[in-house]
């Protein structure tokens, strides 16, 4: 019975690799902004540029954060990465996040 395919340990590889799509993503939309520098974190953005990088992620890989993150005090990448992919495991999306995730870094020649 291979009902249990569903991550219940999050896997250290797959956070690493949306760490890296988020801080890009960061990047990315920094970049965009006059004397914005390039964020070394996520504590590192002003809230345009963070609600910016978490609209990105749910229309690029059709999540739904923006709600959840009333109380998120993380001050990482990886905190959010790491947020994300338990609100899409409670929601059984880990797969289907995994898969984006992984297909948007593809997409970006890395």
């Amino acid at each position: 019975m291979s009902e249990i395919e569903t991550k219940t340990v999050t896997d250290p590889l797959f956070i690493e690799e949306f760490t890296e799509l988020i801080r890009r993503t960061a990047a990315t939309i920094c970049a965009e902004q006059p004397d914005i520098p390039e964020p070394e974190e996520l504590r590192d953005l002003d809230s345009f540029s963070m609600v910016q990088v978490v609209l990105d992620l749910e229309n690029s890989l059709d999540v739904k954060v923006l709600e959840e993150l009333e109380g998120f005090d993380g001050r990482t990448f990886r905190e959010l990465a790491e947020l994300v992919e338990e609100l899409a495991e409670r929601k059984d999306a880990s797969a289907a996040l995994t898969t984006a995730v992984r297909e948007r870094l593809a997409g970006d020649g890395s």
